[in-house]
């Protein structure tokens, strides 16, 4: 009997602190299921805007577990909310307890943003104050008697003197728009050109090509395509050189008032430019 009461002692203990365990394992599961049940309604009290509702819910999740996270959560929802004294002190409270985060620089960064407009709403609080304070009258002054009465003086009329026509004020340098104008279709022209000069480069590289070592339709076709477009760059790049050098000269006439347009123009086989204007 001694024997076997010692081997059922040890046994009852384990079953106790089996049981014991277990029932601590349910109960954590539980409040772990209760914090993440609150959790979901807080997400989606914030995702609806209602504030308030949010923070009372992630609070009791934060109560049933201390996930930093949930702490993160209401310092938000109060910065959503406009209480930025509740959301700095919550915000602070998260990076206690999450020293690593990732997001810590953005975090401290809005921490010093909200701590600025905290203190520039104090002080335009206290100015008014101040400032009445300042002007606020030291006593009422006594009423001043009213001066003697005095007969009006005869009426004279006066004719108010005509304003002087005044002369239409003249354009300051009517032509610099035209000179600007000109300035940019030669600039354009001069790309024009230099795209040209690519071209015909790229198109002289590739005849080569076509016939050396073997004859190559594909690169000598290549070719034709690359002519082609070095005459239409051409076309229209001297075109817009000569139509810039135009609306530039227009620009210093005196009397340049009528409009003047540039139109490119390309066609299949040929390119260039429309001046068209009153002169």
């Amino acid at each position: 009997m001694n024997g076997r009461a010692k081997l059922i002692v040890p046994l009852l203990a384990l079953v106790v602190a089996s049981a014991a365990l277990t029932s601590a394992a349910r109960a954590e599961s539980r409040g772990k299921q209760t914090a993440e049940a609150h959790y979901e309604k807080g997400m989606k009290a914030y995702t609806l805007g209602h504030f308030p509702e949010a923070i009372e819910e992630f609070e009791k999740a934060y109560d049933l577990r201390t996930e930093p996270i949930f702490l993160y959560n209401i310092a938000q929802s109060h910065r959503q909310n406009n209480n930025l004294q509740r959301a700095t002190f919550f915000y602070r409270r998260y990076l206690e307890a999450e020293p690593n985060a990732k997001n810590r620089p953005e975090i401290e960064k809005r921490i010093r943003e909200m701590e600025a407009q905290l203190s520039e709403e104090k002080e335009h609080a206290a100015a008014p104050t101040a400032m009445g304070t300042a002007f606020a009258p030291a006593s009422v002054p006594a009423p001043i008697a009213p001066p003697p009465v005095v007969a009006p003086a005869p009426a004279v009329s006066v004719a108010a003197p005509q304003a002087e026509p005044r002369a239409p004020l003249s354009k300051e340098n009517p032509g610099r728009g035209l000179r600007i104008a000109g300035l940019t279709t030669a600039g354009v022209g001069v790309v024009g050109v230099g795209l040209g000069v690519v071209f015909g480069l790229h198109a002289n590289t590739l005849h080569d090509q076509a016939y050396n070592p073997r004859w190559d339709a594909a690169k000598f076709d290549s070719s034709k395509t690359y002519r082609t477009m070095e005459w239409v760059s051409f076309s229209v790049g001297g075109a817009a050189i000569v139509a810039g050098g135009l609306l530039y000269y227009f620009g210093w006439s005196a009397g340049a008032e009528a409009p003047v347009a540039l139109a490119p123009m390309v066609a299949p086989r040929t390119g260039g430019a429309v001046l068209s204007g009153r002169f």
